[in-house]
């Protein structure tokens, strides 16, 4: 076994290929033109869906209720049990 302290660990190799851009299979893939109108309702509609979202869920609300109220009777507990002690 050849153990030794300052071992350097080899370089990691990838399988990097580097992308580049051809305008001209671009025109090809992408062929219809950009409507800032259709963006912008796509966008607003995607930020109204994500918003109701957000909204409609209560579960959330409902967890920290329910923590607040198991504190409060578990403090409630503690302090009869220790006011039996003293």
């Amino acid at each position: 076994m050849n153990f030794t302290f300052l071992h350097r660990p080899d370089v990691r190799k990838f399988n990097y290929k580097p992308q580049f851009y051809v305008p001209e299979e671009e025109k090809t893939t992408h062929s219809e033109t950009f409507d800032p109108n259709k963006f912008e309702e796509r966008l607003r509609r995607n930020w109204d869906r994500k918003r109701h979202s957000k909204k409609n869920n209560t579960n959330s609300g409902r967890s920290i209720i329910w923590m607040v109220f198991i504190i409060a009777v578990l403090a409630v507990l503690a302090w009869k049990i220790f006011s039996i002690f003293n």
